[in-house]
């Protein structure tokens, strides 16, 4: 069997609405050329469609017409690359599914490492943010909740206050593992974050880790997020206002 058959043969095992690439494909190093000639022509045929650069997909077809790509499945391609994690949810998407706020949002936005420019596939859009620390699947969370309290200002639907309040539950919810991660993670992103990560762990009674926070920052350094002595009792010893 030649390499565009056996292609072609792969390519029918594939479920409609899933974006695949040559790179899914178990083919021999040198076979690209066929593999890019063989894609054109089952797209020229209307077997498979191109959903962005080296990326297809076989469209489902519905009673009204073609079935739209499922927003999941758009949002894997865009944080996921041969298996890789290229980024992850951040911003009001993540702040809801997180309960920090009632907001909902037409908007993704997608942590990374590198700066991209912001796109549109099919219902989604997404903006890309500067990712702070190395991206791993098991530290997601825990990148989101860093976020959650750099954006402490900037959540939509609810005031720093008492967003601050419901980041404390979630915080003090972790095992002293994740809240070491949490700590090491936290020495990546802007003094700001690990001023006020810095506090809610000295609050939270984790006196070595918070020093470690506190040691990485300037001392002369103020850090004003509008957050009153009732939610942050020990913010003056963070220099935050």
């Amino acid at each position: 069997m030649n390499t565009s058959a056996l292609i072609t043969k792969q390519v029918e095992k594939i479920p409609s609405g899933i974006i695949f690439s040559s790179r899914d494909f178990f083919l021999k190093p040198n076979s690209m050329e066929a593999v890019s000639a063989t894609f054109s022509r089952l797209a020229s045929k209307g077997i498979i469609k191109r959903f962005s650069k080296g990326k297809y997909f076989k469209p489902t077809e519905g009673m009204f017409g073609e079935v739209p790509l499922q927003e999941n499945e758009i949002l894997n391609s865009i944080l996921k690359e041969n298996g890789k994690i290229l980024g992850y949810l951040s911003g009001t998407v993540a702040y809801n599914k997180m309960g920090l706020t009632t907001q909902i949002s037409n908007e993704y936005t997608i942590a990374t490492y590198e700066f991209r420019k912001p796109i549109q596939k099919g219902r989604i859009r997404a903006k890309f943010v500067k990712a702070y620390a190395d991206i791993e699947e098991n530290n997601i969370p825990l990148l989101q909740l860093l976020d959650s309290i750099k954006d402490i200002n900037n959540i939509p639907g609810i005031d720093a206050n008492a967003a601050l309040e419901l980041i404390k539950i979630k915080v003090k919810a972790l095992a002293l593992k994740e809240v070491k991660a949490l700590t090491q993670l936290a020495l990546k992103y802007p003094p700001a974050t690990r001023a006020l990560t810095g506090a809610l762990l000295e609050l939270l009674e984790y006196p070595t880790l918070s020093k470690k926070l506190l040691m990485s920052l300037n001392f002369l350094s103020k850090y004003k997020l509008g957050l009153i002595e009732k939610t942050l009792p020990n913010r003056n010893n963070w220099k935050i206002e």
